[in-house]
């Protein structure tokens, strides 16, 4: 097939990979899954495949470009039902704050649902739905030089800088942007609550995951869950993807334990002879299962 020859053609609109806890139920032909949708995200997943959804609609799908496409899909689905905001503290049911956040951000979740001065029919909580992970799937004009969609505020804290184009550093900015563009007349506690009550939604636990032997070998074991369902479906593009990329993560891994030569640690040499034996151990039964794969011998891959 040469690609050249393929016509590619989108929908007009394109739905970002959904959060559990981010997409309220839409028309399914819109391409926005949320659980209460009624189908599942499996087959949500399924309709972006290619061939479908109006992508790559000129070529049709072979036997063997199915059985890739539903492994696929499986990977993509576990991929997305692992994603979700961060857990916060200071936010309860509905989007509402707890008693963990302090009097200025309960002040300026006030300010946060009153209607705009010059426009009743506007407030911040307008665009930004609290029970809806703060976001309404619209775009807007807010005076930043068009229309764009309204961003959630969750774990915004760690997603500065803010607007389109990156153009505030912090929360201050931002409101006073608003401030300004929508005439809301804020003196500055207002803008100060308004910061403290953007700064307590925006929180989250643990926004960085601290590298180390346990974090990386449950991602490789995440990564290498792919050949349960290669090596049963006789794929062995996919089995020699999961093989070469794991492979290449246990190496890089081993060498994290330093050998006997490098004196520049001491001590725990029994520790890390045990640990750097595994890793190898494991290397070695990756590669046996890709030779098995690569002539045809699944059943024997499945065995290791």
């Amino acid at each position: 097939m040469n690609v050249d020859d393929l016509r590619l053609t989108f929908p007009p609109k394109r739905a970002r990979p959904p959060s559990r806890n981010d997409w309220p139920c839409r028309d399914h032909k819109k391409l926005v899954w949320h659980p209460d949708c009624g189908s599942d995200l499996a087959e949500f997943t399924r309709d972006l495949a290619p061939g479908r959804a109006g992508i790559l609609t000129d070529i049709h799908l072979t036997e063997q470009a199915e059985r890739h496409n539903a492994v696929g899909v499986g990977g993509i689905v576990v991929y997305i039902q692992d994603i979700d905001f961060l857990p916060n503290p200071r936010l309860g049911p509905g989007g509402r704050l707890t008693a963990q956040a302090d009097d200025a951000a309960q002040r300026g979740e006030r300010l946060f649902t009153k209607p705009f001065p010059h426009d009743p029919g506007l407030s911040c909580a307008a665009c930004h739905i609290p029970s809806a992970a703060f976001v309404d799937h619209q775009q807007r004009d807010v005076g930043s030089g068009g229309l764009f969609k309204t961003p959630t505020l969750l774990n915004a804290n760690s997603n500065a800088p803010y607007f389109h184009d990156g153009r505030y550093d912090n929360y201050d900015q931002v409101v006073a942007h608003f401030d300004r563009v929508f005439g809301l007349d804020l003196g500055s506690q207002d803008r100060s609550d308004l910061v403290a009550y953007m700064t307590a939604v925006g929180d989250g636990l643990q926004p960085y995951e601290p590298d180390g032997v346990i974090p990386r070998l449950t991602e490789i074991t995440d990564f290498a869950s792919v050949l349960s369902t290669a090596i049963p479906a006789h794929d062995t593009e996919v089995i020699t993807l999961a093989v070469d990329t794991v492979g290449s993560e246990l190496c890089e891994l081993t060498e994290r334990f330093p050998a006997p030569k490098n004196t520049s640690v001491s001590g725990g040499w029994d520790e890390r002879r045990l640990a750097r034996a595994a890793l190898k151990g494991l290397v070695l039964c990756l590669r046996r299962i890709g030779l098995a794969g690569s002539v045809g011998h699944f059943d024997e891959a499945a065995t290791e």
